[in-house]
């Protein structure tokens, strides 16, 4: 059972059909992005089950390993990195404390906003972003920042 809101603002319960699920996972990146720009995961029954995936710990530490890495391939020498996508190296390096917190709180225990974990998957993800491609003009260290400051639950 879900709890949704209506366009009231009432909640509602719902759910979630395995029609549903499917959605989910053939929109996962589209719905990210509604996360991560801040739709509420009570807006539809496809946001809050995303969310809740998003949220669980297995995929937060999921995503705090591939930031681990990044740091670790940022490190090495250039010849010894086996990637399909280079990342920008410097960029990485330049950022390493903020990716740093990033990971910390990814990993840390209680529950944390779906928000939060989907601009940190989109930064990992965007091919076209500042981590892969050096015309981006994009600022990673801001991204790096937004995603870590939008996993701290408001008071």
């Amino acid at each position: 059972m879900l709890l949704l809101m209506d366009k009231a603002g009432c909640p509602v319960a719902s759910r979630a059909r395995l029609w549903d699920q499917l959605l989910v996972r053939l929109r996962g990146f589209r719905l990210d992005q509604e996360l991560a720009d801040g739709v509420s995961p009570e807006a539809s029954v496809e946001l809050a089950l995303r969310a809740q995936l998003l949220v669980r710990p297995r995929h937060r530490r999921e995503l705090a390993r591939a930031v681990g890495r990044l740091l670790s391939v940022a490190q090495r020498r250039p010849d010894a990195i086996a990637m399909r996508v280079p990342v920008c190296r410097d960029r990485v390096r330049a950022c390493e404390d903020e990716l740093g917190e990033l990971i910390r709180r990814l990993q840390a225990r209680g529950p944390v906003p779906a928000r939060g974990v989907a601009k940190a998957g989109l930064l990992l993800a965007d091919a076209n972003g500042p981590l892969y491609r050096r015309s981006s003009r994009d600022d990673l260290r801001a991204g790096v920042r937004e995603a870590a400051d939008a996993l701290i639950l408001a008071g």
